[in-house]
């Protein structure tokens, strides 16, 4: 029959049924997506608390949080709030900086712990690449420790592959849109990947830190290109689209910071870093920023309508981010964020040693058994070495840093390079000063006055040489100019130094604005031994493998001669504590600052 021939009441419920059909269709669609970022390894619950709101304690109260199996639970109790229609994403470093009972097994229980939980895609962090991308790939598509150039999978050691020889790999997918390996002109790792879930596709852009070349070791990212963020992003988001995708998420391993109290603020005040230029750059077809990198947490809204999201750091939190998709459109409706703690229970104690009470009405999780059985192993194969004792402290070591930019944990460092390299056997090979820098002291030792060898490689989880050179008077005036010049963060990047070893600097005089360009330092206030250092005699001077490889953007140390390399900062460091016996606490003054 013709439709025209229809009678009126035949084509009523024909034309109702259709109209209900078109509804039932475009009804929005909820997608979760379930956020970490700067996770490190910290399998087992790390140190540390976070604030959390308490309605009775306007002043908020801290609490534990962070564990894997603790992650994982709250993972799964989000994930049934949206069955079938949620994603576990992750915005870099993952692994990396990590402490002994992931680190001591090239961190294959991370990559474990990780699959466990379900992640399902992740960006790639600077920290990602500090053992070279070789590794990187290996722990993406599997095999043991270290990953032969042939691609077999190696020879099972003490430390690598210890479920029954093996070592699968990542079941999640790295991206690294803008990482392009020079050789062949192809991206590290795919740029894009898009997922169907609930009916509709969700499209993810991954990106590394533009700038990761100059923060980790430069051997690691040979072979590399980093392209720009916002000119990836901006191509990619739009094929996305295309490809059908309702909506687009940019996983960026760079971030800001707020001056926010407590995890739940989503006032953004005070919003700030490197990664405002980008986001509001970015292509108006995405629509979620998920960051990382500068270990904050923060969710907030750009002015153009991004959602911008970061989840602090070591797995204490994670973010919750709702959609709401028109799937006839294509196109988000609503969005919206929120970063919830992952709460283990253990007891935080307040300044007078009292225990502090959860939050009104917060509860804290149970452990995932699965997850739990995995940390647990890990956590008792690496206990021998991690409980064993290897010195005492007189007071807390901590990486806060003072006006002139010196920290007790750092300038105990810098002296335990410097007697690790400076034994009089060396002759005058020995070292005469010693530096260590900021970034690559990991965490606080402040928990107990007593320092396991578990702690102190949390502090110095990266395994660097000590490596001795000489440098001129010169060179080092011109090293200490570096601290201030770009590519260096806004206040510079001051660098613990040995005892022995003092100059002044002057914060009235502007931060140079291009290498060579600088003046802080103030003429001849650099002295050894109290005596003033002489521009044209040759120092011995001691730093880890990744600042003499030009590390930090401290270009003078690749001009340094008669290198000699040593032990590893780690093996320095815990002879240094073991025959110190009980450890003072450094006095301040050798860094000094006018003005």
């Amino acid at each position: 029959m013709k439709l025209h021939s229809l009678s009126r009441t035949a084509l009523l419920p024909l034309l109702l049924a259709s109209f209900a059909q078109c509804a039932h269709a475009a009804e929005p669609v909820h997608i979760s997506l379930i956020a970490i970022n700067d996770f490190h390894g910290n399998i087992q619950p790390p140190s540390g608390s976070v604030l959390m709101p308490d309605a009775a304690n306007p002043a908020g109260t801290r609490v534990a949080a962070g564990g894997a199996a603790y992650l994982s639970s709250l993972v799964q109790q989000l994930k049934s709030q949206n069955p079938g229609r949620t994603l576990v994403v992750g915005a870099g470093d993952l692994v990396g900086a990590t402490p002994l009972a992931s680190g001591l097994f090239h961190d294959e229980p991370t990559i474990e712990v990780l699959n466990q939980i379900g992640l399902d895609v992740s960006s790639v962090g600077n920290h990602e690449f500090d053992k070279g991308r070789t590794e990187l790939l290996r722990l993406q598509m599997g095999g043991c420790y270290p990953r032969p150039a042939d691609g077999s999978s190696g020879t099972v050691g003490v430390d690598t592959c210890m479920n029954a020889g093996t070592f699968s790999g990542a079941r999640f997918q790295y991206l690294a849109a803008n990482v392009l390996d020079t050789a062949s002109g192809k991206t590290l790792f795919p740029a894009t990947a898009l997922r169907d879930v609930g009916g509709v596709k969700i499209g993810f852009i991954g990106l590394t830190l533009r700038a990761t070349p100059s923060v980790v070791t430069p051997a690691g990212v040979a072979g590399l290109q980093f392209l720009s963020e916002v000119a990836t992003v901006n191509r990619l988001a739009p094929q996305l689209k295309a490809q059908g995708a309702a909506a687009v998420v940019v996983l960026i391993h760079q971030g800001g910071q707020t001056s926010a109290r407590t995890v739940q603020d989503k006032t953004c005040p005070d919003f700030s870093g490197p990664i405002l230029a980008l986001a509001d750059q970015f292509d108006s077809a995405v629509d979620v920023v998920v960051s990382g990198h500068t270990h904050q947490e923060y969710v907030c809204v750009r002015p153009d309508g991004k959602l911008l999201t970061q989840t602090g750091f070591y797995g204490r939190l994670l973010t919750q981010i709702d959609l709401q998709i028109d799937p006839v459109a294509r196109r988000v409706l609503a969005k919206d964020a929120n970063n919830r703690v992952v709460l283990n229970g253990a007891v935080v104690k307040d300044a007078n040693g009292n225990p502090l009470p959860l939050p009104q009405g917060a509860t804290a999780l149970q452990p995932d058994p699965a997850v739990d059985a995995i940390v647990r192993r890990y956590g008792d194969l690496s206990a021998p070495l991690s409980d064993m004792e290897v010195g005492r402290l007189a007071a807390p070591l901590d990486r806060r840093t003072n006006a002139a930019g010196e920290s007790t944990l750092g300038a105990v460092i810098a002296d335990a390079y410097l007697a690790g390299s400076s034994d009089p056997s060396y002759g005058d090979r020995a070292a005469q000063i010693a530096f260590t820098n900021p970034g690559g002291l990991r965490t606080d030792l402040s928990s107990s006055l007593a320092v396991t060898f578990g702690q102190l490689f949390s502090v110095l989880p990266f395994n660097n040489s000590l490596v001795t050179m000489d440098l001129t008077g010169a060179q080092l005036l011109r090293l200490l100019e570096q601290q201030w010049e770009k590519p260096q963060p806004p206040g510079g990047r001051i660098l613990p130094v040995s005892n022995g070893f003092s100059y002044v600097w002057d914060a009235s005089v502007p931060e140079g604005a291009a290498p060579g360009t600088g003046h802080r330092v103030v003429p001849g206030s650099m002295r050894l031994n109290g005596v003033p250092m002489a521009m044209d005699q040759s120092y011995r001077v001691t730093v880890n493998s990744f600042m003499a490889s030009g590390g930090d953007a401290l270009s003078v140390f690749k001009q340094g001669r008669n290198v000699q390399e040593g032990e590893t900062d780690l093996v320095a460091a815990k002879l240094y504590f073991r025959l110190k016996g009980v450890l003072p606490v450094p006095q301040m003054g050798r860094i000094q600052r006018l003005n």
